[in-house]
């Protein structure tokens, strides 16, 4: 049997095909979504206004950096265009709807692959899968007089999770605790204030930022147990429009070219800086 990867691969070069021997298609219309990229001599990239290290945050000197940082200034320059990051989306959902508008050729924005969203836009293969976890306030759980044993009490978990509001989190957490509350937040800050304060029992995001939290703060152990879901995936990609499988098919290549092998450790290792120049 074919891989997944391998039928993607063939049935976007049929699509190619296809589209390139039509009436009317010349030789220098090969790759019209890069053509029209390199006409007007720039790449923009969408990328939520807020700031997620490592991924994408401005350091002291007001210079835009991270990890989706370097991938757009990498793949504009291999495209031989200058790089313009659009950061006005206020929330990841937002991030999609503009590469729906075409507002932006692409969005590189710590993008969660999810079904809902590939019903809007296309996705490349994943340049980084981490995990789900939680952040559970450990007085919350002594009160909820659950002595069924931690699996029991993750397995059935009830009361408020916090998620950061219009980001794939919300679908995550309703599938893997129906019968929880999912309590919606403007930022992730606000989520871990509501965890520290007591008013949601737990906080539910990737593995990343559940060990940022943990690195950055040694102390919070004391009130919070960490739970990380080792049979989760939380797959990372760009996003294109839907009607530019020639710019997706061209980044994948990129992708594989670079032949990326990062994981929520080494990205945290890469980018250490960010425990110590406040950007969290």
């Amino acid at each position: 049997m074919l891989c997944k990867g391998l039928k993607l691969r063939i049935i976007f070069i049929i699509t190619l095909v296809i589209i390139l021997t039509a009436p009317g298609v010349s030789s220098q219309d090969r790759h019209p979504g890069i053509q029209l990229i390199k006409d007007k001599g720039k790449l923009v990239v969408a990328m939520v206004n807020a700031d997620h290290p490592p991924f994408f945050m401005v350091n002291e000197k007001g210079e835009l950096y991270g990890l989706d940082v370097k991938l757009g200034k990498d793949i504009a320059q291999e495209l031989d265009v200058k790089v313009e990051f659009n950061r006005k989306a206020k929330t990841f959902d937002e991030v999609i709807a503009m590469v729906v508008r075409k507002e932006a050729d692409v969005a590189i924005s710590k993008l969660s692959k999810t079904l809902k969203r590939s019903e809007k836009v296309l996705f490349t293969t994943p340049y980084i899968v981490l995990r789900r976890g939680l952040l559970i306030n450990r007085l919350k759980m002594a009160q909820t007089g659950d002595d069924g044993g931690p699996i029991e009490f993750i397995t059935n978990l009830r009361g408020d999770i916090g998620v950061i509001a219009a980001s794939s989190y919300v679908d995550f957490a309703r599938r893997m605790f129906p019968k929880a509350s999912i309590k919606e937040f403007s930022t992730w800050e606000d989520v871990i204030s509501a965890l520290e304060k007591g008013s949601v029992l737990a906080a539910f995001r990737d593995e990343l930022e559940i060990k940022k939290i943990i690195r950055a703060r040694p102390g919070i152990s004391l009130k919070v147990q960490t739970v990380v879901f080792k049979d989760t995936k939380d797959p990372i990609a760009m996003a294109v429009s839907w009607d530019n499988p020639f710019l997706l098919y061209w980044l994948n290549e990129y992708l594989e070219t670079r032949n990326f092998d990062l994981d929520a450790d080494k990205l945290l290792s890469e980018y250490s800086g960010i425990f110590s120049s406040g950007n969290r």
